[in-house]
């Protein structure tokens, strides 16, 4: 495999992400901040091995002991689980809900990265963990947002 190869980016990307958790652990405090990003941690891991050995990715992956389907359909309604709807990033959102925001941007640009490598019919079943994984830490942000935090947005538009 040439250094040029999508496989190669994509192992890049999978490889900063693992980077960024780690770092994101070592600036908390939060044993439960901590524990999160491990769980997420361990989900990358395993899409790693996938890759590396050409293995399907098979059976979801569970965080906080919800599984990864279930974690989508909070994350397409936080309203119904969180009582808020969908979030507009701002800094009133405390700092570990911008890092768990910061690490959704990072696991969505590795999912996109698996789409150029893999196209739309990955046999590998990466592309489509990484969309859950990103669903799964969009709702993290909510475990971590401030009491009281009700920048959302409707329609595109700031309430």
């Amino acid at each position: 495999m040439t250094k040029d190869s999508p496989r190669i980016e994509l192992r890049g990307k999978l490889d900063s992400l693992n980077a960024q958790i780690i770092f994101l652990q070592t600036d908390s405090q939060s044993p439960k901040f901590i524990a999160d990003l491990e769980e997420v941690k361990a989900v990358v891991n395993r899409i790693q091995r996938c890759e590396a050995c050409g293995k399907i990715f098979e059976g979801g992956f569970t965080l906080r002991g919800i599984d990864s389907e279930e974690l989508y359909r909070r994350s397409h309604n936080p309203a119904e689980y969180y009582g808020l709807s969908h979030i507009l990033p701002h800094y009133e959102m405390g700092r570990e809900s911008a890092m768990m925001n910061l690490l959704r941007t990072l696991v969505r640009e590795a999912e996109l990265c698996a789409v150029r490598t893999f196209g739309h019919e990955d046999a590998l079943n990466i592309c489509h963990t990484l969309n859950r994984l990103s669903s799964a830490v969009y709702t993290l942000i909510y475990e971590y947002l401030p009491e009281g935090y009700n920048k959302v947005i409707s329609f595109g538009r700031k309430e």
